[in-house]
């Protein structure tokens, strides 16, 4: 049972940081289950139940779920061979994991947050969704709109894409997108630190799960 993260967590995430080699974290290997594994691991067992219930096609096993410690640096700049921060995803298993659209949670050390969404291009659901903003504005805006009040949309732009003078303000980002996601911030450590932070996470999941549906259905090949 999920009982809260934890000072731990947070002071393994800033010692990682400082100390990102192999030896240190050997060293601390007990530390990081303890503090950031374990808990994870817990919370995502705790919140398998709200993700079944949006999409049961949503990987939901733990150890799928939770994201690695070691970071694939074969092609990155950056060598560090740890991460400093954990995340839990909820995807489609076998699809591009950037391009899927899914649910999340990730943590660090200034605070955590939760969402739904993809970083890189879909294509196929994103001309889809464009078609549904021309011909059928007000019904995006009504699905998306509760999302909005609680959510920031983060949307990477087209800069190429021509947005039509016919879409609605409040769309045109979105419209324009090539990757995006809505996000919720948890700042108040009391909450990250607490048992409580699995219904917080638990309520925006289920806050977001209309828009889901709705972008699950116009997915091509999506519809249930």
């Amino acid at each position: 049972m999920f009982q809260g993260y934890s000072n731990e967590t947070i002071e393994f995430f800033l010692a990682i940081r400082f100390n990102n080699n192999r030896p240190f974290f050997l060293e601390n290997r007990d530390w990081y289950l303890r503090a950031v594994r374990e808990p994870s691991l817990a919370l995502a067992q705790e919140l398998s139940s709200v993700v079944e219930d949006i999409d049961p096609d949503l990987e939901r096993r733990p150890h799928r779920v939770v994201s690695r410690i070691n970071r694939d640096i074969r092609f990155a700049r950056d060598k560090s061979p740890y991460r400093d921060y954990i995340w839990l995803a909820f995807r489609r298993p076998g699809e591009d994991r950037g391009r899927s659209l899914g649910l999340y949670f990730d943590l660090g050390d200034e605070g955590a947050s939760c969402g739904m969404g993809f970083y890189r291009e879909n294509k196929g659901l994103m001309d889809a969704l464009r078609r549904r903003m021309e011909l059928a504005p007000d019904e995006v805006l009504e699905v998306c709109a509760p999302v909005l009040a609680e959510f920031a949309l983060y949307a990477e732009p087209n800069k190429r894409l021509k947005v039509p003078e016919s879409i609605p303000e409040a769309l045109r980002p979105w419209y324009a997108a090539k990757g995006f996601y809505f996000e919720k911030a948890i700042t108040d450590f009391n909450l990250i630190y607490s048992p409580a932070l699995a219904e917080e996470v638990r309520a925006a999941f289920e806050h977001l799960r209309p828009l889901y549906r709705y972008l699950i259905d116009l997915q091509p090949g999506g519809e249930d």
